[in-house]
């Protein structure tokens, strides 16, 4: 009896320990996250640059509602809003 009470008492205090860790995680925010800073200029564009890599990233809006994204790398991304509410890219 005694040692099923000593493993019971090991399993609660591993579950609480676990939920703490899991708790903070999810109140500090991971480097990853972290690291994104992005900006709006006058016209509407939005920068975003990664702090660690110098990575880029410049979107605008056309006459349409279409977004395009520019990549530091030179790529290009397309996207818009379809008739059922879905944000389609390209």
């Amino acid at each position: 009896m005694k040692n099923k009470i000593k493993k019971t008492h090991k399993i609660t205090i591993l579950a609480v320990a676990f939920a703490l860790f899991a708790g903070v995680q999810m109140i500090i925010p991971s480097k990853s996250e972290a690291q994104i800073r992005c900006s709006n200029d006058f016209f509407g564009n939005t920068k975003c640059v990664d702090t660690d890599t110098g990575n880029s990233s410049t979107t605008n809006t056309d006459f349409f509602g279409n977004d395009r994204t520019t990549f530091s790398d030179g790529t290009t991304m397309t996207c818009r809003t379809d008739f059922f509410g879905n944000y389609v890219c390209n």
